[in-house]
């Protein structure tokens, strides 16, 4: 693999391209051994299960099928110190009623917000850690 010199912010880019255009974007930005971590409450999956970009883009393909309309914004960031990239985003979907989640009626259009981490290697993500919660409010920038 070629070493890349994209930026913090040009991962990010690739990040949320992967979220809201193509999950398959994440063979351009997710490294070979690759490790997720999520918050074991609440979690959906086993992110144990998430070891490169082929699962990722399935995982990221799964997830947000869940739902109409998803979309995930930049809030604040990303703020890059050596290998990690830290950025707050919000996300905005219409529920289907298929994820299990009490909240997810049919037709409610939901918020959330939440923060990623990247550890970014020759210009790919080789860790990540997301938390994100549900709101009734979206962020001030984004008013």
């Amino acid at each position: 693999m070629v070493a890349s010199t994209r930026t913090a912010a040009e991962v990010w880019d690739g990040w949320l391209e992967m979220w809201n255009e193509d999950p398959q974007a994440a063979h351009k930005i997710i490294g070979a051994e690759y490790r997720l971590h999520l918050p074991t409450a609440g979690a959906t999956i086993d992110p144990a299960t998430i070891r490169d970009a082929a699962s990722m883009a399935d995982w990221v393909s799964g997830f947000t099928g869940k739902f109409d309309g998803l979309r995930y914004e930049t809030d604040f960031g990303p703020v890059a110190d050596g290998e990690l990239a830290v950025c707050r985003w919000f996300g905005t979907a219409t529920c289907q009623g298929r994820t299990g989640w009490p909240s997810d009626v049919p037709g409610k259009r939901i918020t959330w917000v939440g923060v990623d981490i990247l550890r970014i290697v020759d210009g790919l993500i080789v860790e990540a850690w997301t938390q994100g919660a549900e709101t009734d409010e979206r962020p001030r920038s984004a008013a």
